[in-house]
């Protein structure tokens, strides 16, 4: 290794170089008769981002898995008054895009409770907003979804590339899968684009035939729960003059969404601690340890986003990849004190768990110079000072409104980081500790691997059926 002396002659940012203020949110609460329109007036050189988003409150339990299918079929049928392929021409003449995205909002106050949306994006000429949100009004309200040829042909495509995602991103399967096993808000997400998301499209594949009309019924009957007035947030960044009509154009829209009744539970999250074990046909693991540290009583800090850059660069990258031959390892702390470790494509399994069992007590005993602490800081902020622009700080904003975080609390958070001590990283050695004691387990890879360690599971299956 390169001495002291030589390395202090590279040139480094010191803790007084970089920005202490937090950046602000742009929020606009503004109204069409009752639905709430968020508007960020940002400078998008006349682009206007318009984001409808559904609050899936509403949708029961037994038809959750249902969303990802529908995700996927939106666009991709015919609707009224276009076939499949013409719509792909009409929202490529007229606007830059349209896509769909399912998102998972954790309340900032209570850590437990979270908003799960269905978000239909559009990005669109100021002149040709209104023709944008007629064109999503299409998609929503009028898509085919009896062409039982057209759905057997999505099915098919969609489980065929979630099976290449699944294997070449094992470790997000693995992630997800453990944080479902006491995450309420992971365990409605796993539900759309994890494993029982999965394991419905090999079902729906399979047994077409038998399947169909059921599938047709269950798309029918989501659109009517999800795309409702009542479930309805309008999300708009671009300046005054992309704004005006928006009111108008919003309020007529609203008129033309499902009103009928419905009957509705809403969702009922179980969680169940599993500690699985998915086997591939490949010759890697993906292994994850995850928990919880606020269920033992321990508040969030900033200084967490430094201790993941530590992990990240130091203790798991010398141990699980360096040493152990993984292609790498992840490792995060979130607000609602859900915390995890993860290697990606990793030739060991029980080897990799004992590193990170290991962990707190390497945190606890870690001797750092205020260099390197600097340097884990800067890496920490440059995950946060990203540059943005109009559309992902209108997204941004977005986040901060839904769950309720106040630009106070991210301030102290980045006061917090920017202050972090050796003293305080030691002393996060009890937060890995606290996560690490809930011993939740999910592993993907190689079956001979996994058969070698099977005391450590409590269900071992084949990942592809």
């Amino acid at each position: 290794p390169s001495t002291k002396e030589a390395l202090e002659t590279i040139p480094l940012l010191t803790r007084e170089d970089i920005k202490k203020e937090a950046a602000p949110y742009i929020n606009e609460v503004r109204k069409a008769e009752d639905t709430t329109i968020l508007f960020h007036d940002i400078f998008t050189n006349g682009i206007g981002y318009l984001n409808l988003v559904f609050d899936l409150k509403q949708v029961p339990q037994r038809l959750l898995p249902y969303v990802g299918i529908l995700k996927a079929v939106l666009m991709m049928v015919d609707t009224e008054h276009f076939s499949y392929s013409e719509l792909f021409n009409e929202i490529n003449i007229h606007t830059g895009g349209i896509r769909t995205v399912v998102n998972t909002y954790t309340n900032a106050e209570h850590m437990k409770e979270f908003k799960m949306t269905l978000e239909i994006r559009s990005k669109a000429l100021y002149e040709k907003r209104d023709k944008a949100l007629e064109l999503m009004k299409e998609i929503i309200l009028t898509s085919r979804f009896d062409d039982a040829k057209r759905l057997a042909e999505i099915i098919a495509e969609a489980k065929s590339r979630m099976q290449a995602t699944m294997s070449s991103a094992g470790h997000s399967l693995a992630l997800v899968r453990t944080l479902s096993y006491f995450s309420p808000t992971a365990a409605a997400s796993e539900q759309i684009s994890g494993i029982p998301q999965y394991r419905l499209l090999e079902e729906l594949d399979q047994n077409f035939e038998d399947r169909k009309e059921e599938l047709i019924k269950n798309l029918k009957e989501l659109s009517m729960y999800i795309f409702r007035p009542e479930n309805l947030l309008v999300d708009y960044t671009a300046t005054e003059e992309g704004y005006a009509g928006l009111e108008e154009a919003v309020a007529g829209f609203k008129k033309e969404l499902f009103h009928g009744e419905i009957n509705s539970q809403g969702l009922c999250i179980k969680l169940e601690k599993k500690n699985e074990a998915f086997m591939t046909a490949g010759q890697v693991q993906y292994v994850c340890r995850a928990g919880n540290f606020t269920d033992k009583g321990l508040p969030y800090t900033g200084a967490l986003k430094v201790l993941k850059v530590m992990m990240g660069y130091d203790y798991l990258w010398n141990h699980v990849r360096v040493k152990g031959g993984a292609y790498g390892c992840m490792c995060n702390f979130y607000k609602n004190g859900d915390a995890y470790f993860v290697s990606y494509r990793d030739p060991n399994l029980s080897k990799t768990i004992d590193v990170y069992e290991k962990a707190a007590k390497y945190i606890k005993n870690a001797e750092l110079d205020e260099r390197t602490i600097t340097q884990f800081i800067i890496g920490a902020i440059s995950e946060l000072d990203t540059p943005m622009t109009p559309a992902t700080r209108g997204i941004y904003s977005l986040g901060g409104y839904l769950t309720g975080l106040s630009v106070e609390r991210v301030q102290k958070e980045r006061d917090e980081l920017l202050a972090t001590t050796s003293d305080d990283l030691r002393g996060l050695a009890e937060y890995v500790q606290a996560f690490m004691e809930a011993d939740c387990l999910c592993v993907v890879g190689n079956g001979e691997k996994i058969k070698e360690n099977k005391e450590l599971f409590m269900n071992v299956e084949q990942l592809f059926h």
